[in-house]
Parts: structure tokens; sequence; C-alpha cells
């Protein structure tokens, strides 16, 4: 009764539609986040030991900043939102090239043929 009247019809846009800027600004933030760790290593110092100081007067400091740590989680971060941007676009690609969803010739092609796909 109700909802009778909307039978058959999309009652709204597609998840990967509606969550494009949503999906797309928690990636930038990681992208942000990765640049700001990989440009803040290249510019650091990841001897160890570091000998500081001048010539005639230094010191030896252990340290354990060769471990590379932040690096490798901006890369893991960055892998993770590489692989939801991935995805979302594959759904948005599918609705645009299937014909049961958009209507259109199957892979936008009148005539599909061996290169077709």
């Amino acid at each position: 009764p109700l909802l009778s009247a909307s039978q058959g019809i999309r009652t709204q846009d597609a998840l990967s539609l509606r969550s494009m800027p949503q999906v797309h600004g928690a990636c930038r933030d990681q992208f942000d986040h990765a640049e700001r760790q990989i440009n803040t290593e290249l510019n650091a110092c990841t001897d160890n030991p570091l000998i500081l100081g001048t010539l005639e007067n230094w010191r030896v400091v252990s340290q354990a900043h060769p471990h590379g740590e932040s690096v490798a989680m901006a890369c893991d971060v960055l892998a993770i939102a590489m692989a939801e941007l991935g995805a979302i676009a594959e759904r948005r690609l599918d609705r645009l090239v299937n014909p049961l969803i958009s209507g259109l010739p199957a892979f936008l092609v009148a005539k599909p043929g061996v290169n077709s796909g």
C-alpha cells in the first residue's frame, strides 16, 4: 500500500554514487597524511649512530630512527586508500557499461565484436 507506488523504480541512487564525496575525501586525507610523513622522513637524519658536532667537538648519539615505521604505515594506508578508490570506481563503471542498469549498449559499443569488453 504505502510503498506500492514506488515499486519498479529506483528510490535512491547507488551507494557508489552517493558516497563519492565521503570516500574520495577520506582518501584525499590519507594522501595528505602520507605526503607529510614521507616529506618529514626525507628531511630527517636516519643514520645510526648519529655523529653530531664539529671535527673538534663531536658526540655520538644512538637512536632508532632508521626503523622507518612512519613511512611504512603511510604506505599501508595509501594502499588501502587506493583499493577503496579502485573499488568504488569499478562499481560506477559497471553502472555505465552494464546494459541492465544503464540502458545503454553493453560496454558502450553498438556493434560488439572481438575487441569489445
